[in-house]
């Protein structure tokens, strides 16, 4: 019968405390961070393949490569139904050029090989 009760206890204090696996607020901002500033190298590799350096010259004279995350506010996660990792929404407010950009956006967050990563969900297919 005391074999059972030191179980019992932890999986009792988790149950009580919501112990889970899913990210940290941090971590979603550190891995979205990561995710933003991939596709905005992604996009100046494509811009200095196609226009060459005069053109990604312009870009960063413009600095419209430039981003500040401003605000990042994690909402609600749920274990991911296809996938490893969770899914996860969240509110994030960016600084660019321009001005600011403002969105709540969900995707999935799953360790990867550079630790935390993170995907957006695409829009729904048509008739779903």
């Amino acid at each position: 019968m005391r074999l059972w009760t030191l179980p019992a206890v932890v999986a009792g204090i988790f149950a009580v405390t919501g112990f889970s696996d899913e990210p940290s607020e941090a971590a979603m901002h550190s891995a979205f961070q990561a995710t933003l500033a991939g596709e905005v190298r992604s996009a100046l590799d494509f811009v200095a393949a196609t226009g060459g350096e005069a053109a990604l010259a312009k870009v960063r004279a413009a600095r419209t490569d430039a981003f500040d995350i401003r605000s990042f506010t994690k909402l609600a996660c749920m274990p991911s139904p296809r996938a490893p990792g969770h899914v996860c929404g969240f509110s994030v407010r960016i600084g660019v050029v321009t001005g600011e950009i403002d969105r709540t956006i969900t995707g999935r967050f799953y360790a990867g090989p550079r630790g935390l990563e993170f995907v957006e969900d695409g829009p729904a297919p048509a008739g779903a």
